[in-house]
């Protein structure tokens, strides 16, 4: 046997198997990496929905403290009274 049919037997025997047990490796690595992006991206819709809620929220609010109406019910309160 020539010097490079014992090492492409050496590559054969021992790196090929190494070699597919790491690209299994990595293919199950990369198929828990897609199940977390899908998670995060459910968490980050719902968080979406959760900080549209609170900014209408924010805003039913600061509309109610509006300086413009308050100011506006004080005049009319006032023209009343006069």
């Amino acid at each position: 046997m020539g010097v490079v049919e014992e090492t492409r037997q050496v590559l054969q025997d021992f790196l090929a198997p190494e070699l597919r047990e790491i690209r299994g490796i990595l293919s199950a690595i990369d198929k828990r990496l897609d199940s977390q992006d899908k998670r995060l991206d459910t968490i980050e819709d719902a968080n979406r929905v959760r900080f549209e809620s609170i900014i209408q929220r924010l805003e039913t609010i600061q509309q109610s403290f509006s300086f413009d109406k308050r100011i506006s019910a004080i005049e009319a309160d006032k023209r009343q009274s006069v």
